[in-house]
């Protein structure tokens, strides 16, 4: 492993990213790209269209210089390269196809060590026994998804007492029983374990909006909190604001919006993105965003709405370095956010929609157009 990743996946303060880790990011970056134009003969073609070399990395700003590859992309091209791995993720295939990303024991190692500091810097830890609440699939050795795999992980930030799932595998697939976590609920209410509640917010919505039509209220036993991630995927139509959700949630669980901590990723980017006291993401010293033009893919200045592109030297058999998302969003400075953190923070606007992923496939595609036929 890349010396100069590891020490940039053990700095102690992820949000005061020094001089020295600004280094140690770019020089990982570097070695990583070099490495995958070396083994992989898609990639540096792709390199080569966009003019870029790792030489070209002389400061942060250079960033922009790299190849952005869209997940949609990773997920129909085979440009894996063989990869030492003790495991194998997928992304989700909610469009029918996955990216299938493999990481050794001391890349593991290193988002354990990102884990565990993002844990302490949001008050993530606790040493109460505690239950949890997965909104979320429950787990078998054929589920290889990074959010099922994740969300199980974030049970152990404390001492997990049980655990039930919405999503149960039956009959050959996936069911959700929301009534059944509901009556869980009902009798962990009247314990004086702390409940946390992980997982889909849309599954949180239909949980909250049934048992407001039931006029039921379950105050949650002192300590309890909501983890989200994963979005709201094919439920977007249902979206509602968070402001309405957390007071939703409050409402009526009794779980206050200072007890609801929301995290971004992706399947191709395994930085951790946590939500600071005013419920913005903060970007961690792991990762950079950038945001690009819908229509040209250019970089676009601080406040500007565009499609995110998320940047991390730690790289699995795929060259995962630069991703283009599907995602709408734009870059704050910290200050504007109020809570004391100093680093920037991502504002999220939801999916770019089908015409605006046809713009943005479309822009990238041109570049990646010769580069996706397998050709050295």
């Amino acid at each position: 492993m890349d010396k100069n990743l590891k020490q940039l996946f053990r700095t102690k303060h992820p949000y005061s990213a020094t001089k020295r880790d600004e280094a140690y990011f770019l020089a990982a970056i570097g070695a990583a790209c070099r490495d995958f134009m070396v083994r992989s003969p898609q990639y540096r073609k792709i390199c080569r269209q966009y003019g870029f070399t790792p030489k070209d990395l002389r400061g942060m700003k250079d960033l922009q210089k790299l190849p952005p590859l869209p997940t949609a992309y990773l997920k129909r091209s085979d440009i894996s390269v063989p990869h030492r791995h003790i495991i194998e993720v997928t992304s989700s295939g909610t469009g029918g196809r996955v990216s299938r990303m493999q990481y050794s024991l001391s890349e593991l190692l290193s988002l354990a060590h990102m884990a565990i500091r993002l844990g302490r810097e949001h008050h993530l830890f606790s040493i109460r026994p505690t239950h949890y609440i997965m909104l979320g699939y429950q787990p078998r050795r054929d589920n290889q998804t990074v959010i099922s795999k994740t969300a199980f992980l974030s049970s152990f930030y404390a001492p997990p007492l049980s655990h039930t799932y919405a999503l149960k595998y039956r009959d050959g697939a996936y069911h959700a029983d929301l009534d059944g976590v509901r009556k869980r609920m009902e009798e962990l209410r009247r314990q004086r374990r702390p409940v946390r509640i992980i997982g889909f917010p849309a599954y949180l919505y239909f949980l909250l909006e049934e048992m407001k039509k039931r006029n039921l209220k379950y105050r949650m036993p002192k300590g309890s909190k909501i983890l989200l991630g994963g979005g709201w995927k094919q439920f977007g139509a249902q979206e509602i604001p968070k402001e309405e959700l957390f007071a939703l949630a409050e409402e009526r669980l009794g779980i206050g919006k200072q007890d609801i901590h929301e995290f971004f990723s992706a399947a191709e980017h395994p930085v951790l993105y946590c939500s600071c006291p005013n419920h913005h993401f903060h970007i961690p010293a792991y990762g950079r965003v950038l945001i690009r033009d819908v229509r040209t893919l250019e970089p676009v200045e601080k406040g500007k709405t565009g499609i995110i592109n998320l940047i991390t030297p730690l790289h699995s058999n795929l060259p995962i370095v630069s991703i283009l998302t599907d995602d709408l969003g734009c870059v704050r400075p910290g200050s504007a956010c109020g809570c004391g953190i100093k680093s920037d923070y991502l504002e999220i606007y939801g999916r770019v929609g089908v015409q605006g992923v046809k713009t943005c496939a479309g822009g990238a595609q041109e570049k990646l157009r010769d580069g996706a036929d397998g050709k050295g």
